[in-house]
Formats: C-alpha cells, sequence, structure tokens
C-alpha cells in the first residue's frame, strides 16, 4: 500500500487543523470554568509580595531621608552661632 503525496498533505492539515481546534476548545472551555483557585491564589500571591517589596523598598528610602535630616540638624546645633546670629548693639 503506497501513501499518495495528495494523501499525506490532506492528512497532515486535517490533522493540524483539529489540533489547533482542540486547543482553542480547551482554552474556550477552561475560560467559562474559571481558574482553579491554587492559580488565584498563586497569582494573588505574587501580587503581595511585589507590593511588599515596593513598600520596603519605600520604607528603607525615608529612614535613610530621616536619617540624613538627623545628622544635619544635630551638625546644626552642635556648630557655633555665626555672625548672623550675633547682635551688635
Amino acid at each position: 500500500m503506497e501513501i499518495k503525496p495528495l494523501d499525506f498533505f490532506l492528512g497532515l492539515t486535517l490533522g493540524g487543523a483539529l489540533g489547533v481546534g482542540l486547543t482553542l476548545g480547551v482554552i474556550k472551555v477552561r475560560g467559562w470554568l474559571g481558574r482553579s483557585e491554587a492559580g488565584r491564589l498563586q497569582s494573588e500571591n505574587r501580587t503581595l509580595k511585589r507590593r511588599l517589596a515596593e513598600k520596603d523598598r519605600h520604607i528603607g528610602r525615608m529612614l535613610a531621608e530621616t536619617e540624613r535630616l538627623a545628622e544635619k540638624l544635630g551638625q546644626e546645633k552642635t556648630s557655633p552661632p555665626s555672625h548672623k546670629d550675633t547682635k551688635l548693639h
């Protein structure tokens, strides 16, 4: 039994179309049924971890700024008064 080239290409095309159709059908059915609870929780966990990292970076920046301001204020209090601060009568 010999497979003719036309039969081969028809089978290949039909198989490819059937595979694509079934894949799209499965995607649609999963979309109708919704995402699984585990998938939803994993997504929520990723979002929360990202937000926590952003907050940690923000807190770090604010602490660095506060420390810099405290050092600046400490230096101003320990330095001798300038000529502007003394009153000449």
